[in-house]
C-alpha cells in the first residue's frame, strides 16, 4: 500500500513538471515588432533597414529636447531663445513656464537645467546609435561585397558627423565617442577644434559617396543626408571656422578666417573661399534661395 502511495505521488510530480513546462513554452510571447540582432543585419536589405534608415526615426521628436526639428526645450529653443533671433513672451504664469524661456534669454541658464542635459543626451543616444550602426556594417562587410556598402557606410558617417556638428556648436569642448561600446573612464573631452576637423573630415570624405539627389523632394531619397546636405554643412563649418577653431573663446581673441584652411578638390582654400566653394556647388545641383521670404513660413 504504501509503496502505490508513492509511485501515485511521483506521478503526480512528473505530471505538475510536465505541466509547468508546457505552460512555460504556452506563455513565451513570440514578438511581432522585433527581429532577434542575428536576423536583423543577416542581408542587404535589411543591414540597410536596421542599421541605416532607421537612423532616420530619431531626426523627428514627439517628447522635449527629442529631434532636430524643434520639439520644445530642445536644439532650435537653445540656438534660438538665447539670442535675439527671437523671444518668447509671457502671458500668465503657462507662459512664464518656471522663468525657463527668460532663463535661455537672459543666459542665465546652470547646469541643472533638465533641457540642456536632455538636449545632450538625445544627440548623443544618436550618436551612439550611429556608432553601432557602423559596426554592423563593417562585420557585414567582412563577409560581403554588396555594392550598396560604402555608400551605406558613408551615409552613416555623414548623419553622425552631423550630430557632432550639432553638439559641438551648443557645447564647445565635448567627448569624441567613436565606438557603441566604450568604458566610461575612457571617454575624455575633445578641443572644439578637434571636434570641427573630424566633422569637415568625415564630411568631406563621405560626401562623393552620398547620392547627388534632392533631400526636400517626394521620393526615395526625401529626408535622407544626400550630398548638397554634406555640402551645405560644409559651407556653415567653414562661414562659422573662426569660432569652431577657437579653442579659447573667452579671452577676445580669435583666428581670422583668411588663415583658417581647407583642402577642397586638391585646392587649399581660406574659410572664405571655401563656404563661396560649397555654396557654388549646392547652386550647381539646382538649389536656389526661396525669392518670396515669407513662403519659408507657408
Amino acid at each position: 500500500m504504501k509503496r502505490n502511495s508513492i509511485f501515485c505521488s511521483f506521478c503526480i510530480l512528473v505530471a505538475l513538471c510536465w505541466g509547468m513546462a508546457s505552460c512555460d513554452g504556452f506563455l513565451k510571447e513570440k514578438s511581432r515588432d522585433a527581429l532577434p540582432e542575428e536576423e536583423g543585419y543577416s542581408n542587404i536589405s535589411e543591414l540597410y533597414l536596421n542599421a541605416v534608415a532607421s537612423l532616420y526615426n530619431y531626426i523627428g521628436g514627439n517628447a522635449d529636447s527629442q529631434g532636430l526639428q524643434g520639439t520644445g526645450r530642445g536644439i532650435y529653443d537653445l540656438n534660438t531663445f538665447t539670442t535675439d533671433e527671437a523671444i518668447m513672451p509671457t502671458r500668465g504664469g503657462d507662459w512664464y513656464d518656471g522663468g525657463f524661456w527668460q532663463g535661455l534669454f537672459l543666459h542665465k541658464w546652470g547646469v541643472n537645467n533638465d533641457a540642456i542635459q536632455a538636449t545632450w543626451e538625445y544627440l548623443y543616444k544618436v550618436i551612439m546609435l550611429s556608432n553601432n550602426s557602423l559596426e554592423h556594417i563593417e562585420t557585414y562587410a567582412l563577409t560581403h561585397s554588396d555594392a550598396e556598402l560604402p555608400g551605406y557606410r558613408a551615409e552613416v558617417r555623414a548623419f553622425r558627423a552631423m550630430y557632432y556638428y550639432y553638439l559641438m556648436d551648443l557645447f564647445g569642448r565635448i567627448p569624441l565617442v567613436l565606438h557603441s561600446n566604450v568604458a566610461s573612464k575612457d571617454i575624455v573631452l575633445s578641443e572644439r577644434k578637434n571636434v570641427f576637423d573630424f566633422v569637415v573630415r568625415e564630411l568631406q570624405e563621405a560626401s562623393p559617396l552620398l547620392p547627388a539627389q534632392f533631400s526636400n523632394r517626394s521620393g526615395n531619397y526625401y529626408g535622407r543626408l544626400t550630398r548638397p546636405v554634406a555640402y551645405f554643412l560644409l559651407a556653415k563649418l567653414a562661414l562659422n571656422a573662426e569660432i569652431y577653431t577657437d579653442n579659447n573663446w573667452t579671452d577676445g581673441v580669435r583666428p581670422d578666417g583668411k588663415n583658417i584652411f581647407f583642402e577642397v578638390d586638391g585646392t587649399t582654400l581660406n574659410a572664405w573661399q571655401t563656404a563661396e566653394t560649397y555654396c557654388d556647388k549646392i547652386t550647381a545641383f539646382g538649389y536656389r534661395l526661396e525669392p518670396d521670404y515669407t513662403a519659408n513660413f507657408a
